[in-house]
């Protein structure tokens, strides 16, 4: 592919870069949607030099190869060892866990990985002598069972010696729990010996403390077992939110070494400081379901902690709904149309999907004029829907 050169046609992608700016005034923007009303409008080409423009200020720009139907931009940039974004989604964030080792596929991979496959069952952890389970519901963790937590540790211990419970209360629930395989605060609720308030806030100490152990394994083996929903155990209500447990100790300070990894290992450099791309892959079945997930909605989010601006390129809006799965979780969507063809309709039924995603228009680029004919390039931008006269005109 090539990149604008020092010339009219480089300034007009300046101006467009300015205008992106203005539209977004004061606040931040990371992600921007190149989409089309049809084929063939010239969106390919605006992503490419908008991105090559936005690089040249310094800043580190990623071009994401949305089009998942006719990729453009991995035709312009080939990329063939990359696994691309079809690659990342299903296969890395599809990675089997059944077993292995922790040094390959690290604690926090697997907890997320077990999310996105929505998964239910048992992960057994072991490093050394140290061993847990870690139950998951859909995905969700549910429980976490320090299975060599230290006797006077255990939730029993802990309750007496906070004067919440007598040793033969202890010792009378712990006989029911062995009799009926029911958890321990299930039967503490179910005698009552315990509101579920208190206890609550025991059970959530509980967890934290089994969840820091698992999160500091840095070796040792995983393995994964499978539960039915039929066959989930009796008793299994959890006083705690385990889930909720996870993200407050852990979101913001997640570590994925195995997926950040696949991840880095996907992008290539684009030929210009500053520019890189993440090709589409492999062409999957199922593109508008893929891109509408909540992996690309984590990989979006994960690759604007590493960029400082990503511009996908998506499929044209009218035949397929691909780009309205993706728009609403970018900061903007441009709308290319191509000079000469395009249909008024088209274009304004388009601009109307696009508001209905409640994604952000930020404003329409025509492309293609005839400069000899025109004199000048225009930019037609409509700086958010209230604007007063809902469009700018911009020349050169």
């Amino acid at each position: 592919g090539e990149y604008p050169s020092p010339s009219r046609f480089a300034e007009s992608y300046r101006t467009l870069r300015t205008n992106i700016h203005f539209a977004f005034m004061e606040e931040d923007f990371s992600t921007l949607l190149v989409t089309s009303a049809s084929e063939l409008e010239g969106k390919t080409t605006t992503v490419m030099n908008l991105a090559y423009i936005m690089a040249q200020t310094g800043k580190s720009v990623l071009m994401v190869d949305g089009d998942l139907r006719r990729p453009g931009l991995s035709r312009m940039l080939p990329a063939d060892s990359s696994r691309g974004l079809s690659g990342l989604l299903s296969s890395v964030l599809g990675t089997e866990v059944d077993s292995g080792t922790l040094s390959e596929i690290p604690v926090t991979d697997l907890f997320r990985l077990l999310s996105f496959q929505k998964k239910s069952g048992v992960l057994h952890l072991q490093e050394g002598e140290e061993r847990l389970d870690i139950h998951f519901r859909n995905g969700e963790m549910a429980d976490v069972q320090w299975l060599t937590r230290p006797k006077d540790r255990r939730l029993a211990s802990l309750l007496v010696r906070n004067q919440k419970l007598t040793r033969e209360q202890a010792e009378r629930a712990l006989a029911r729990k062995r009799n009926t395989g029911q958890k321990l605060g299930y039967v503490l609720l179910n005698m009552g010996l315990m509101d579920e308030a208190e206890l609550s806030g025991f059970i959530t100490l509980h967890i934290m403390e089994g969840l820091r152990m698992a999160v500091h394994f840095r070796s040792g083996q995983f393995s994964f077992k499978r539960i039915p929903e039929t066959e989930w155990e009796r008793g299994g209500f959890n006083p705690a939110d385990p889930e909720k447990i996870y993200r407050q100790v852990l979101i913001g300070e997640e570590e994925l070494p195995y997926i950040d990894r696949c991840i880095r290992e996907s992008i290539v450099k684009a030929g210009a400081e500053n520019l890189y791309l993440l090709p589409c892959g492999a062409l999957p079945p199922q593109p508008a379901e893929l891109l509408g997930s909540k992996r690309m909605a984590f990989l979006l989010s994960h690759l604007k902690r590493k960029f400082d601006v990503i511009i996908i390129d998506s499929p044209p809006v009218l035949p397929a709904s691909d780009a309205l799965n993706i728009a609403p979780r970018t900061d903007g969507v441009l709308l290319v149309v191509k000079a000469g063809q395009g249909n008024r309709d088209m274009i304004k039924k388009a601009a109307e999907q696009i508001q209905l995603s409640r994604a952000n228009l930020i404003g329409v680029v025509l492309n293609q004029v005839d400069v000899k004919r025109e004199g000048y390039y225009k930019y037609y931008y409509k700086y958010r829907y209230g604007y007063a006269g809902g469009k700018r005109e911009k020349g050169e």
